[in-house]
């Protein structure tokens, strides 16, 4: 699949909602929202997380399976429409004060020019979907083999072209403050596990407070992933109010998502209380493409 082509693997569905092909793989967007939480108890979405959900043939295939079998000369196109789908079907909510988070494989885009043309991928997408670029986050993973150097002047340039950052699994040891300090995010997700057993007793309670305030002062918004129950929402609450995830709250749903309706964004709607979340939409629905474009079946 070349540079060149990467839109024209786009299938927009009946319903609006844009899908992809890749060989006989069928790519899907789902979105999850992200929460603020109002005073009164009541969401508002803050943001979305974008979930790639690939098919053959109409069976589920995980993404981690769908990308050991996507060739190695392909993955960083492959990598790139996945973010394509996200931005475009965001984009099509109309949501004024709504960010994207997507994740970026990073390690993929190890030279100047593969970072230039992902870059301009991004740009494009951005510009299709009518999505301003700082709306855009770019979550980079760091693994044990990857070049802080490199990945920070990749967050450089992602910055320097308008585009936010996040960073995920932060435990608040040094190597995550080190990261926040090199890449500078504007969303950090705390690891789940780590955010459960600080917050046991009052004194790590009272630090997690700290963290979620010292991030708010530097303009960076921490959140809250994986809330299923209802005590991990207290907890949020307790640390000063981060943004909130999980399936508690709402479900990701396969665009075109209910969203609009369920959590409006206008002010003088109502907006969804937390107690009414936990019958949000499921991913169940598959659809098929329209029609196939260029070699190996895109």
């Amino acid at each position: 699949m070349s540079e060149k082509s990467i839109f024209s693997n786009l299938v927009r569905q009946p319903d609006g909602a844009f899908s992809a092909v890749y060989g006989p793989y069928l790519l899907q967007s789902a979105l999850q929202p992200i929460f603020s939480e109002q005073p009164d108890g009541r969401l508002q979405i803050a943001a979305f997380k974008g979930l790639i959900r690939a098919s053959a043939g109409g069976m589920p295939c995980s993404p981690g399976e769908f990308f050991q079998r996507v060739a190695e000369d392909e993955r960083a196109a492959v990598d790139g429409l996945c973010r394509s789908l996200h931005i475009l079907n965001a984009g099509a909510l109309g949501r004024r004060d709504c960010a994207l988070i997507v994740n970026i494989q990073s390690g993929l885009f190890a030279t100047p020019q593969a970072m230039r043309q992902e870059v301009e991928r991004l740009r494009l997408s951005a510009h299709e979907a009518g999505m301003p670029l700082d709306a855009i986050a770019c979550e980079i993973r760091q693994h044990p083999l990857d070049d802080p150097d490199r990945l920070a002047r990749f967050a450089e340039r992602l910055h320097e072209s308008g585009f936010a950052i996040a960073i995920d699994d932060y435990t608040g040891e040094d190597r995550d403050l080190e990261r926040v300090s090199r890449l500078q995010p504007q969303f950090v997700t705390f690891d789940t596990a780590w955010l459960r057993g600080f917050a046991e007793n009052s004194a790590g309670l009272a630090l997690l407070r700290v963290v979620v305030s010292q991030f708010a002062a530097k303009t960076i918004r921490a959140i809250v992933a994986g809330i299923e129950e209802p005590d991990m929402l207290a907890l949020c609450r307790e640390m000063g109010g981060p943004l909130l995830q999980g399936y508690l709250l709402a479900r990701p749903e396969l665009a075109p998502t209910s969203f609009n309706q369920t959590f409006p964004e206008h002010a003088d709607t109502p907006v969804q209380a937390v107690a009414e979340t936990s019958a949000a939409g499921t991913e169940s629905r598959v659809v098929r493409p329209l029609r196939q474009f260029g070699r190996r079946g895109v």
